[in-house]
């Protein structure tokens, strides 16, 4: 039992390691980085530029981190509805679904 517990604090320890890692690489190039079963999903958000897809983003975490797989990408796109809405800035992102190689 206390050997699966120290297993556990392990594991957890060097996953926080590696998103630490990842947001320190990725400084400047997302906005938020998320972590679901060794699958992690970057946002970069924008206001304008609609036209762009997510192999731009994909394209910026592989030159920054070269063992990382990309799963996905895709763009995000939020019409603009006009007025001050709040976040309507951040409504339209790009987002990459990568793994790290081990």
């Amino acid at each position: 039992m206390l050997l699966i517990k120290f297993w556990i604090k392990l594991t957890t320890a060097t996953l926080n390691m590696k998103i630490k890692d990842i947001k320190e690489k990725l400084r400047g190039k997302i906005n938020t980085i998320s972590s679901k079963g060794g699958v992690f999903t970057a946002k970069k958000s924008y206001f304008w530029g609609a036209t762009k897809d997510g192999s731009v983003l994909a394209d910026k975490i592989q030159s920054a981190i070269p063992e990382a797989v990309i799963e996905d990408c895709g763009n995000h796109f939020h019409h603009f509805v006009g007025g001050a809405k709040p976040g309507s800035s951040q409504d339209s992102y790009l987002w990459c679904k990568f793994t790290i190689k081990a």
